[in-house]
């Protein structure tokens, strides 16, 4: 009698595209998810007095966020299934797309402007700020183009010099909102993505010494930011006055020192602290909550960017080892920005706290972010999954 033992094993899949399919990443679904729920705790409570006070409704930014969650939710879940030749389809296309809006952004009477920035479009029901999505085009076409021509990394000319020249027209129309935060990260982005891709280090010294002056030089050339850099090297020079936000930032988490005031019951939030519920989110949890979570809050951020991390290490197709890669720099750049600005280690910036803070387009872009990394998990193979394990048992044998 003949039995076909092999039809109860397990096969290894192709999809379209050969890419392997498998299992999405479950640790990097569940940090994402808690750190998700927290947020929209968090938001609630920082978000309450102010709301109440403009829209009579204590829960109106809560209730908001949980929407944004929700369209943040479904995008991810659609993205996570999307094949990875479609995902680089999206890039190509994608980053073209945000740099038309980061221009018409900048027109009067199409873009909206507030706080001394043009930055957000009106698309009636929702108010887009074009700057989110191009963090990730971003990422999506440079690793095409490197996953394309990787010995563009070896050559100046028609290599590397052509995609710092796509960088620097985005840097200039991010600058001209001003948005000096996103240009930052952006830089980031790029110099980690061109790095992992094989370009000698001896370049990205020469770019790195390069970018110094002109980061000076737009400091020093205007003056709100040559204020926030003064403000930041000594907070307490003018408390009442350019140094108010961060001095009430600092006081937060003098207020909840160990164990924190108990959540809701934070004073700052009260008119105290602007931006409670967005940028500065992260002081209001030091005040409720206290050093306990805080510690928390960065634990979830360091394990998600290693998950991230690792789905680049693990993966054997270029574009997305360089993709994850550049996600995983901006989930972490984005936060440790956010939370250095708050607790007065970085210069002020206008960067919310991925997946925590309230922000329509933040928060929706985040979890699309998150989707392209749950897709990209699935290339990995079981081998490589396998091989990770075992060469974890070996190296604690």
């Amino acid at each position: 009698m003949n039995s076909n033992n092999n039809s109860k094993q397990p096969q290894k899949t192709k999809s379209a595209g050969g890419n392997t399919t498998g299992g999405i990443d479950l640790w990097l679904a569940g940090i994402a998810f808690l750190l998700l729920v927290f947020g929209l705790v968090m938001v609630f409570s920082a978000s309450s007095p102010i709301a109440l006070r403009k829209f009579g409704d204590p829960t109106h930014y809560a209730l908001r966020n949980g929407v944004f969650a929700l369209i943040g939710i479904i995008l991810m879940a659609g993205l996570s299934r999307t094949p990875i030749p479609a995902i680089r389809k999206l890039g190509q296309v994608g980053f073209w797309i945000t740099m038309f809006l980061l221009l018409i952004a900048l027109i009067p009477g199409v873009g909206l402007e507030g706080g001394g920035a043009r930055r957000w479009l009106n698309l009636k029901f929702f108010t887009l700020q074009p700057s989110e999505p191009f963090k990730v085009m971003l990422v999506l076409y440079i690793a095409h183009l490197l996953a394309k021509d990787p010995d563009r990394v070896h050559r100046l000319r028609g290599g590397i010099i052509p995609i710092l020249g796509i960088f620097s027209v985005a840097a200039f129309l991010l600058l001209a909102e001003p948005d000096f935060g996103t240009t930052v990260i952006s830089g980031a982005i790029v110099l980690g993505m061109i790095f992992i891709a094989g370009v000698p280090t001896s370049w990205i010294v020469m770019l790195v010494a390069g970018a110094i002056p002109l980061a000076v030089a737009g400091v020093v050339m205007a003056p709100y930011r040559f204020r926030r850099v003064t403000s930041f090297l000594d907070p307490w020079d003018d408390p009442l006055d350019s140094d108010f936000q961060l001095v009430q930032s600092l006081l937060s988490f003098g207020n909840g020192g160990l164990h924190g005031t108990g959540l809701g019951e934070g004073q700052q939030k009260q008119f105290y602290l602007p931006e409670a519920h967005t940028d500065f989110i992260f002081a209001i949890i030091g005040e409720e909550l206290g050093l306990f979570w805080i510690f928390m809050v960065i634990l979830l951020f360091a394990l998600l960017v290693w998950r991230s991390f690792s789905i680049a290490r693990l993966s054997n197709d270029l574009f997305v080892r360089l993709s994850a890669t550049g996600l995983s720099i901006l989930l972490g750049a984005q936060a440790v920005a956010n939370m250095g600005v708050v607790m007065g280690l970085l210069p002020p910036k206008g960067l919310t706290l991925p997946l925590v803070s309230y922000g329509g387009t933040s928060l929706i872009i985040t979890l699309g972010a998150i989707g392209l990394l749950l897709a990209f998990s699935r290339t990995i193979s079981p081998e490589a999954r396998q091989g990770r394990v075992l060469g974890r048992r070996v190296a604690t044998s």
